[in-house]
């Protein structure tokens, strides 16, 4: 058996969250996935297949690691940055044994969402691997407590997540979400197909969230009627959603990107993007993320269509499918 979860993309509600306005994300169709099974020696071998990066840990190094993770993420945001790519699975795993004692065993991590993307390669990977220790372990975790011990990654590789890509690769389907409010998962039965088009312009969203915070700064007025139009967006988006009406949907994407240029949150690249969708009969298309760069969601009724075409003019694409399953068990064929 192996553990899968889905990556994660933000439909509404970026930037406008952190001033608390709501915001929508949705799980899509690619995953992360966890195998674990017994290990040939004493220690924890993690193995990230896709990195070609291997290390082994003794039970000392390993609660070495944990106990140091544990201290500095009680004082400022535990390590968040550090260059080490086994930091993460340290602690996670260490918070597990904390549990269920030490256990020897190899653990393979492979992924195929895209990695620095602004789509929630490192949220899946976690979530993966708590669900696998949650059963390998048997802990007996509810998806609250997976997604408890999965966040403690994401706390080393973002210092203070959110906690939506987590809740979102974890639950799966779409939820709402706003800042000091339970995550809530959204009625829709609607099966989405989607295009994800990468700008290849890498994002810095500490610095787009900078830039946001400086015109907030200088303009609260200006920019608290555009973060009311993202929630209305996001509101309007929502009852599209659970109403399967994707017309409406591809409107309040339109609707949303606006905004996002208002901000000046949109590049060439992702106008390019953008506008070549749009000559191509789509619902609608906006920047998921932080802007800056990263990815463009696109709604079209024919993504099989519009990919080789993405592909031609040098964007990375790919068909996908949001709202699909959360976090959950498969056999390893």
């Amino acid at each position: 058996m192996a553990s899968i979860a889905p990556g994660s993309v933000k439909l509404f509600g970026e930037h406008a969250v952190i001033y608390n306005r709501v915001g929508v994300s949705a799980s899509f169709d690619r995953h992360a996935k966890a195998n674990i099974s017994h290990s040939g020696s004493d220690n924890v071998e993690v193995h990230l297949n896709d990195l070609g990066l291997f290390r082994s840990f003794t039970e000392k190094e390993l609660m070495e690691q944990y106990e140091r993770l544990e201290l500095a993420s009680s004082k400022t945001p535990a390590n968040a940055g550090e260059k080490d790519a086994f930091l993460p699975f340290a602690y996670i795993i260490g918070s597990a044994f904390l549990r269920s004692g030490f256990k020897p065993m190899k653990i393979e991590i492979k992924s195929d969402v895209p990695r620095n993307s602004g789509l929630g390669s490192s949220s899946a990977i976690f979530v993966a691997l708590a669900n696998e220790l949650n059963s390998f372990l048997k802990l007996n975790l509810s998806i609250d407590g997976v997604i408890e011990l999965a966040n403690k990654g994401d706390m080393i590789v973002h210092g203070k997540p959110s906690g939506i890509d987590v809740n979102t690769c974890a639950r799966g389907g779409f939820l709402r979400f706003r800042k000091g409010e339970e995550t809530v998962q959204l009625k829709s039965n609607v099966r989405i197909k989607a295009v994800i088009a990468d700008s290849l312009v890498k994002k810095n969203t500490g610095e787009m969230i900078a830039r946001v915070a400086k015109a907030y700064e200088k303009d609260k007025v200006g920019i608290n009627e555009i973060f009311d139009e993202m929630q209305e967006a996001a509101f309007a988006g929502i009852e599209a959603l659970e109403s399967g009406d994707l017309i409406k949907l591809g409107a309040e994407f339109d609707r949303a990107q606006l905004c996002f240029n208002r901000l000046g949150l949109n590049t060439k690249e992702t106008d390019e993007i953008i506008r070549f969708a749009k000559k191509n009969k789509v619902y609608g298309a906006k920047i998921t993320g932080a802007g800056g760069g990263g990815c463009v969601l696109i709604l079209t009724p024919s993504p099989s269509k519009l990919v080789p075409l993405l592909n031609k003019m040098g964007y990375p694409s790919f068909e996908t499918e949001l709202g699909v399953e959360g976090a959950k068990h498969m056999s390893i064929v």
